[in-house]
C-alpha cells in the first residue's frame, strides 16, 4: 500500500471533522498502514502514538524528518485533537492492542483492525482513481454490522441478568446505549425495581443531552404504554431524541407498536441478524409462548364484588340480563365478568384490571346496545358505575 495523506481523504478540515469516530477511524486505520516501509509513524515494533502526533503536528522527534502532512491551515489543532480521539477510539474497540515486547507507546493492529483493513484496502482499489467521493470512501471502509454484533452480544448479556417482578412470564430485556462508538450505559428489566423496563434502567442513568444523537441496542421492540406517570420506553427514546434504535426481537403484545412509532418520529431503525434473533426466542419462549393466547378460563364460584343489570325497551323481564364481577376462588386466579349462566366474558389479574372491563362492557351494553341499565351495586369503589 502506498502512503496516503489524510487530505487525500479529506481535503478540508470541516469534511474530516464532521466524520462520526466509526467512520473516522476506519479512515485512520488504513492512513496509519500505509507507513508501513517509511521507518517513522510504522516500523517493526509496530505504531507508535507519540510518532503519530508529532506527524500532525509536523514536529521532528529525533527519527529522521517526518513525511509532513499537508495542513489543514488555522484548523490543524482541531484536525489533531480529534485524530488523536480516533486512535483512542481504535484502542477501546480492541483494533489496536499495545505491543507489550516493547517498552514504550508501540501498538500493533489486532485481527479484528486487520479484518477492517481489508474491507478499507478492497474498497480503495474500487474506488481509485480521480474524483473520488472521501466521504462515500469513509462509509464504506467501516463495517458497521461488525461494531454492531459486538454491541447486539452485549444486549444479550445484559438481558440475561432480567429479574422479574413475580411469578408470571416476563421478558428477559437488556439495553446497551452507544454513541460514537462509546458505551454510555446498560440496562436490563427489573434492575431498578419492580417491572422497570430495559430502556428505562438504562436511561435513567444519563441526561438527555448525553443521549441525543446516541444509537440504543435493545433485545425487545420498545414498550409503547404505560400506566401514568409512567412514560413508555418509546416515548422516552422519541424524547431523548436518539438518533437510532436496533432491537431483537418483536413484541408479540397487541398493544405495541414501537417500531411503528419510532419510524415516525424520524428515528433510524434496525434488527438484530436471524442467528441472535433465535437465541433470543429461545431465551424469551415462556414469555412469549403466552402472548395472544387466549386462556381458557372457568367462572369463579365466589360472591360477586359487584353486579348490574340491563334491559331493551319492549322486551319481557326474562329477557333481562344480570352481570357480576366475581373475585378469584384461589391466590393466582382471575377475577371475572360473568353472566347469570356463569359464561365469563372478561377476566383480569388484578381489580385495576377487571374494573376496566368492567366498565367497558357497561359502556358497551349502554352506548353500543342502547340497553337500560336498571340498577348496579357493588362493594369495590372501582366497580361503581355512574
Amino acid at each position: 500500500m502506498s502512503f496516503r495523506s489524510l487530505k487525500s481523504f479529506f481535503p478540508t478540515a470541516d469534511d474530516l471533522l464532521r466524520q462520526d469516530l466509526p467512520t473516522l477511524c476506519a479512515i485512520l486505520v488504513t492512513h496509519l498502514k500505509s507507513y508501513e516501509g517509511l521507518n517513522t509513524v510504522y516500523q517493526y515494533a509496530g505504531l507508535n502514538c507519540a510518532y503519530f502526533r508529532a506527524m500532525l503536528e509536523n514536529r521532528n522527534v529525533g527519527l529522521g524528518t517526518l513525511p509532513k502532512e499537508p495542513e489543514y491551515g488555522a484548523r490543524q489543532p482541531e484536525v489533531t485533537k480529534r485524530m488523536m480521539e480516533a486512535w483512542n477510539w481504535l484502542e477501546r474497540q480492541g483494533l489496536l492492542i499495545r505491543n507489550d515486547e516493547q517498552a514504550a507507546d508501540w501498538f500493533i493492529i489486532s485481527t479484528d483492525g486487520e479484518k477492517l483493513l481489508k474491507s478499507g484496502e478492497l474498497t480503495l482499489q474500487e474506488n481509485s482513481g480521480v474524483g473520488v467521493s472521501p466521504h462515500k470512501t469513509a462509509s464504506q471502509l467501516f463495517r458497521w454490522e461488525d461494531l454492531d454484533r459486538r454491541f447486539m452480544l452485549l444486549a444479550i448479556e445484559e438481558a440475561k441478568k432480567s429479574v422479574a417482578e413475580d411469578d408470571r412470564p416476563h421478558p428477559y430485556v437488556g439495553v446497551v446505549i452507544v454513541k460514537d462508538g462509546k458505551i454510555l450505559a446498560t440496562g436490563y428489566r427489573g434492575e431498578s425495581g419492580d417491572g422497570d423496563h430495559g430502556e428505562y434502567c438504562a436511561l435513567k442513568k444519563l441526561n438527555e443531552t448525553d443521549v441525543q444523537g446516541a444509537t440504543v441496542y435493545t433485545t425487545l421492540e420498545p414498550c409503547s404504554t404505560r400506566k401514568p406517570p409512567k412514560r413508555s420506553c418509546t416515548k422516552r427514546l422519541i424524547d431523548s431524541k436518539v438518533m437510532r434504535v436496533v432491537y431483537g426481537i418483536a413484541d408479540k403484545d397487541e398493544s405495541v407498536y414501537g417500531h411503528a412509532s419510532l419510524a415516525e418520529a424520524g428515528i433510524e431503525i434496525g434488527v438484530f441478524p436471524n442467528d441472535l434473533m433465535q437465541e433470543l426466542l429461545a431465551l424469551n419462549k415462556a414469555w412469549s409462548d403466552s402472548l395472544r393466547v387466549k386462556p381458557i378460563i372457568p367462572p369463579n364460584d365466589t360472591s360477586p364484588l359487584a353486579n348490574a343489570s340491563y334491559y331493551k325497551l319492549g322486551t319481557s323481564m326474562h329477557d333481562n340480563i344480570h352481570l357480576f364481577v366475581r373475585p378469584p376462588k384461589n391466590a393466582g386466579g382471575f377475577y371475572t365478568v360473568e353472566d347469570a349462566a356463569k359464561n365469563v366474558l372478561a377476566h383480569g389479574r388484578t381489580i385495576d384490571e377487571i374494573a376496566v372491563e368492567w366498565h367497558r362492557i357497561d359502556r358497551q351494553k349502554v352506548i353500543v346496545e342502547k340497553l337500560v341499565r336498571q340498577g348496579s351495586g357493588s362493594s369495590n369503589r372501582l366497580l361503581n358505575l355512574v
